[in-house]
């Protein structure tokens, strides 16, 4: 998924519900920024690079997945 097909408006209540102690700044973008979002993943979830890479990379795949639903079902 490219950062333009990524909606963080659209994934922010799955983003919130699945990291509840990240604390998202409106113009960070998972994907454009993807250090800096992993590092802040990081933090707040109390867990190493690696491991908040791994969740990113799911939450993407995820949301991925969705967007191709959604497509497909229009």
């Amino acid at each position: 998924m490219s950062g333009t097909e990524f909606d963080l408006s659209t994934s922010m209540p799955r983003l919130r519900q699945r990291f509840p102690d990240l604390v998202i700044d409106s113009t960070m973008c998972p994907v454009a920024q993807s250090d800096e979002f992993i590092h802040a993943l990081a933090s707040a979830q109390g867990i190493s690079l690696t491991e908040a890479r791994e969740e990113m990379r799911d939450f993407l795949y995820m949301e991925s997945l969705r967007a191709e639903l959604t497509l497909s079902g229009n």
